[in-house]
Parts: C-alpha cells; sequence; structure tokens
C-alpha cells in the first residue's frame, strides 16, 4: 500500500519541505498523483536556467503553479522566481503585473525576483525593462532581490512602507537617488542592502536611520564622470561594509564598534578624502580591511596612505593594479615616518618599490617579485643601507608554497620555473613606532 500518499496534506508538505526542490521534483516520477505534489512546498524556486522547454512555456507552468496554490489556499512563505529576458519583453511584465497581486494574497513574506538578459540575443545591449509599479505593492515582503530593472518617475509614486523588510538587494538597476532613499526610508528593519547600478540623478542618499543594519555593499556610477552621488553612513549596527568603483562619495560616521569587515574597490580619489578622515575602531576584536585600486600618480598615494593610517588598528591586505608607467620622480618621501603596517601586499614589482614610501608590508605576494631591481633594492639594506625606508626592518626571507591548503615554508632559492610554486617575501618589522 501507498501510505505515504494517503497522509493529510500538510504532513506531506511538511516532507517535501525537508528535500531540496531538486529531490522534490524527481520525486515526482513514482506515480501520476506524485507529478505536482512538489508544487505544494511552502518555498519553491522557479528558474528558467532550470527548465527545459521554451519560456512561454515555463512562464505557463510558474502561472499555473501559483493559481493552484490561490485556488488551494496553500501556504507559500518563499517565492524565488528567475527570468530570462530578450529585449522588449512584454510577456515578462505582463505575468509580473498579474503575479505580484497574487502573491500578496497568498501570504508570500519572502519574495525574490531575477530578471538576466539573454546574452545570446544580444540584449546585454539595450536598457532594462521597466520595473512594474505593482512590485512595490507587496508590504509583506521580507527578502526582495531584483535585478536588470529600470526605477522611472512614476515608480516613486506606487512605493509603498515595507515595514518588515530586511534584505534588499537591487543589482544592475537603473535607479534615481530619491526613490531609492523613498525606498530606504520605509524598510527600517533593513539587515541587509545591496545597491549596484547606475544612479541617474545626484543627491544625497541618508542611511542613519538603518538601526539595524548588519552588511552594506554599494557599487553605483553614474555617466558624468565629474558627478557623484553621495551617501551618509552612520549606523553603529554594521559589520561588513562593501564599497565599489567610482563616483561615490561616502561621508561615514565614527561610530563601527561592531564593524569587522570593511572592502573598499576602485573608489574615486574624493572617496579615499571622505574614508580618510573616518574614524575607524580601535577595539580589542580584530577586523580586517581589504582594498583593491588603480595606482593614479603621487598625489593619489598620498591619499592612500592616509586610508592606511585612518585603517592601522585593522588587519589590512591592500592590492594595487598597474596600468602607466611609473614616474622616476614620484615624491612621496615626507610620509617615510608615517608609514602603517599592512599585512598583505599584491602589485607589480615596480610599484611596490613605490609603496615602500607609504607603508610597511608584511608579505608580498606575487610572481612578479623576482625582479631582480626589488630584490637588490631589499637586500641593500643587509649591506649597510641606512636609508629610512628601512628602519625597523628587521628581517627579509623567500617563502615558498605549492597548495593554498599548507602553509608557507622558508626557502632560499627563487627558482620561478618550477609549476605551480607560489612565492611571498615575508619582511619582520618592529613594533615600535618609527
Amino acid at each position: 500500500m501507498d501510505r505515504i500518499s494517503e497522509l493529510p496534506r500538510d504532513i506531506l508538505q511538511q516532507i517535501l519541505n525537508f528535500l531540496s526542490q531538486k529531490e522534490a521534483v524527481r520525486i515526482s516520477v513514482l506515480s501520476k498523483s506524485w507529478r505536482y505534489n512538489w508544487c505544494i512546498r511552502t518555498n519553491l524556486d522557479l528558474s528558467y536556467n532550470n527548465f527545459r522547454g521554451n519560456k512561454l512555456q515555463f512562464l505557463s507552468v510558474v502561472d499555473n503553479i501559483l493559481r493552484r496554490q490561490h485556488d488551494e489556499r496553500l501556504s507559500l512563505s518563499e517565492f524565488h522566481l528567475s527570468i530570462s529576458q530578450v529585449y522588449p519583453d512584454h510577456t515578462s511584465v505582463f505575468y509580473l503585473k498579474k503575479w505580484v497581486p497574487l502573491l500578496t494574497v497568498i501570504g508570500v513574506k519572502k519574495f525574490r525576483l531575477s530578471v538576466y538578459m539573454s546574452h545570446t540575443h544580444h540584449a546585454y545591449r539595450k536598457p532594462p525593462l521597466k520595473l512594474p509599479p505593482v512590485v512595490f505593492g507587496a508590504e509583506s515582503l521580507q527578502d526582495l532581490h531584483l535585478e536588470n530593472f529600470e526605477f522611472d518617475r512614476k515608480t516613486i509614486e506606487r512605493i509603498l512602507p515595507w515595514k518588515h523588510l530586511r534584505s534588499l538587494c537591487l543589482q544592475k538597476v537603473y535607479i534615481e537617488d530619491e526613490i531609492l532613499q523613498k525606498i530606504i526610508l520605509g524598510s527600517p528593519l533593513l539587515e541587509t542592502l545591496n545597491v549596484q547600478g547606475d544612479c541617474r540623478r545626484v543627491g544625497t542618499v541618508n542611511l542613519n536611520h538603518l538601526h539595524n543594519l548588519k552588511y552594506l555593499s554599494l557599487q553605483l556610477c553614474e555617466r558624468e564622470v565629474d558627478q557623484y552621488c553621495s551617501f551618509e553612513i552612520h549606523p553603529p549596527s554594521l559589520e561588513t561594509i562593501e564599497l565599489r568603483y567610482s563616483n561615490i562619495s561616502y561621508h561615514t560616521g565614527d561610530d563601527f564598534r561592531n564593524l569587522h569587515s570593511l572592502f573598499i574597490s576602485n573608489v574615486r580619489p574624493s572617496s579615499l578624502d571622505r574614508l580618510s578622515s573616518t574614524i575607524f575602531p580601535s577595539t580589542s576584536s580584530k577586523w580586517k580591511s581589504e582594498i583593491y585600486l588603480v595606482y593614479q600618480g603621487s598625489s593619489w598615494l598620498l591619499k592612500l596612505n592616509e586610508l592606511l593610517n585612518s585603517l592601522s588598528h585593522s588587519e589590512i591586505s591592500l592590492a594595487v593594479d598597474q596600468y602607466c608607467r611609473i614616474n622616476g620622480n614620484v615624491m612621496v618621501r615626507e610620509n617615510v615616518h608615517n608609514r602603517p603596517i599592512v599585512e598583505s601586499l599584491r602589485m607589480g614589482s615596480d610599484l611596490v618599490i613605490v609603496m615602500f614610501f607609504i607603508c610597511r608590508p608584511r608579505n608580498i605576494y606575487g610572481y612578479k617579485i623576482k625582479s631582480a631591481r626589488l630584490w637588490k633594492f631589499l637586500m641593500e639594506r643587509e649591506s649597510g643601507n641606512e636609508d629610512e625606508l628601512f628602519r625597523g626592518l628587521e628581517e627579509v626571507s623567500i617563502e615558498t608554497r605549492v597548495d593554498i591548503r599548507e602553509g608557507w615554508r622558508p626557502s632560499t632559492s627563487l627558482d620561478f620555473k618550477l609549476p605551480g610554486l607560489e612565492f611571498r617575501l615575508a619582511l619582520k618589522w618592529r613594533n615600535t613606532p618609527l
């Protein structure tokens, strides 16, 4: 006897919830009565990438599933939907206008929506779809992920407060600062905020009222190089901050007592000025700073030195790309007495010599450290060179490893011909101030 099929629907739903969606779909081959049982799960993840039919069939399947959820009064707490679009794609917009109100009636609390361009049709060259305003009518949302949409002026008129929203992810979006500010003001419980896209107007976005915000990731670029969007960042609850790419100005607070991770990537020089004036925590708990930047000349190096000093209470990892030749007259020697410790340094050999004027690296990574110039530069201190750059440098050694899972081992040779062998220079500095 098939006793499992005779179980009450609530119990069967609980069993299916313990399975992954892939496993739940697989068991539909057991019998005709099980063919659509996977649809009664309380958390559904429907992606066009996992569907073998055409797109219209996929949209029809999703429509039937949601209609069944509504008609049979099934509970659905989480719904993830991922659609591939070709431009223009009015069919997807039509169904979204139909589904979002339905999700609200069903009582979905976590709704994740991803719409991505189909590269096979070169749709990535076209602008994203305009977001149907009806999406902003789902007041019970707790988790929202939107991708490849444009927020137009009509959108702001339909935005309702998301009093339960805890996670908001906007990727590859076109949005105005006024719309973004209204969304944030209506979401006081946000714990995660990830915004990536094109900000079409210059203004200030204030995050100070987000007292529960723990994770913040910002990546916004404007079309005008000399314009930028400004962010006021003060929430003391922040644990992780990620600031990526240019044309964003940051006004940060001085109360990051819970911060444990800071990531800075390719911010414009003006952003370095803002960040270097920030008072970052000097608590006993350890926190990390990861910085990835592009070399932009001697004045930029001075700003980077200020930023490194402001982060000196953290464990700093620094990587700098070099897209131009280094000017031999780089003048940064005035900072030789104010150089913070950098735990990890990755960059080309020509630039790393200049970096000694603004920081004291403990570990220098990369195959380009085999440069005879760099090695000679470091070894001169052993032959009596009393240059102030070397003051406090007690030891320089070569270390190697074959596998990232293994520890670094001392070496006496720079034999770069060995396949898969990774090198680093290990430098030991006195902890006393210079």
